[in-house]
């Protein structure tokens, strides 16, 4: 009978125990912030940076969990990040303002007032590469050609869209909207005879093409001037192609640049956002956003205030305030 009696005892112990562990790992569950940043195609810099800053922060913080989601890219996640209360996303400049005041491609929905900004990532480089052998030597000379241009929903199709179009050339060539492997891989086979890329320099789709093609990039900075592309648009800078980017195999040319960002919905908690840029711009942080790609050698506090289009999120405005950063009365916070 005590035989039994023990047995029994033992029995509700672990009984008790598991119910312990059980609560516990609910509790638990339940006190993690679940988050998602929104990146782009597979071998795109949203991505890489996206996923950078994931490795950095789930790391760092056992009480925040985030994900990365890929997507068409920046058109696509200024949607997103706008009905998604936890959400980040990485997009173009250009779209965190236009999404914002409710213009261009957003000109038919509410505007974008639920999105923040958080902070600069890197300059992506209009990038337009045609085989050494092709025809296309200037912008206009795509007229009649197939251009692989970023996915639908992408900053990179728009790009090419407003560069187009000032030059009164839109609807006079065909775009193919793949982009990153895929859209390397159209040029490489010789489906399309252009593939643009609004991308970080180097970037690891051009460079398995020119290990494979000999390649020029077109100048599209002397159209964009002689167009008034950067009046018109005034979120793209124009700029040179960095020497030695593609080792020596892509001849520097004059392009065009747009800021790429950080942007979180206005609910993202201001301790949230103000711990990811403090891990992100810490000294190790910033090491694994450089290993991860490159161009995070642009996320300097002297660079910041290139991202600071639309009303800066809590968090961002405590980070930066804090380093001292000048902030523009457009990017002030409205909550």
């Amino acid at each position: 009978m005590v035989i039994k009696l023990n047995v029994y005892k033992k029995i509700v112990v672990c009984l008790i125990l598991v119910f312990l562990v059980v609560i516990s790992g609910c509790g638990d569950k339940q006190n993690k912030e679940w988050y998602t940043i929104y990146g782009g195609v597979i071998g795109g810099s949203f991505s890489q940076f996206a996923n950078g800053i994931n490795h950095i922060v789930n790391h760092k913080e056992t009480d925040i969990k985030i994900s990365v989601v890929a997507s068409a890219g920046s058109i696509e996640n200024t949607r997103r990040v706008n009905r998604e209360e936890n959400a980040l996303g990485v997009v173009f400049a250009s779209e965190s303002s236009l999404g914002y005041h409710g213009q261009e491609a957003f000109a038919n929905e509410d505007p974008k007032t639920n999105i923040r900004m958080v902070t600069l990532l890197y300059y992506a480089y209009g990038q337009f590469s045609t085989l050494e052998n092709s025809h296309i030597h200037q912008f206009e000379d795509i007229v009649g050609e197939k251009i692989a241009c970023g996915t639908t929903g992408s900053g990179t199709a728009k790009t090419l869209e407003r560069l187009a179009i000032s030059a009164g050339i839109w609807e006079k060539f065909t775009p193919i909207y793949r982009g990153g492997t895929a859209g390397a891989q159209t040029l490489q086979d010789g489906q399309v005879n252009g593939f643009f890329w609004l991308v970080s320099v180097p970037n690891s789709a051009i460079i398995e093409l020119t290990a494979i093609k000999h390649i020029r990039m077109l100048d599209l900075d002397t159209p964009a001037k002689k167009y008034g592309f950067y009046e018109k648009y005034p979120f793209y800078f124009p700029t040179k192609l960095p020497e030695g980017a593609y080792e020596g195999k892509v001849e520097p040319v004059r392009t065009i640049a747009m800021p790429t960002v950080l942007i979180a919905n206005k609910a993202v908690p201001e301790e949230t956002v103000y711990k990811i840029l403090k891990h992100v711009y810490a000294e190790e942080g910033h090491k694994q956003m450089l290993q991860t790609n490159q161009a995070a050698s642009d996320m300097t506090v002297e660079n910041a205030h290139h991202a600071f289009v639309i009303p800066l999120h809590n968090g961002a405005y405590k980070f930066w305030n804090e380093q001292g950063v000048e902030i523009p009365e457009r990017a002030m916070p409205v909550d």
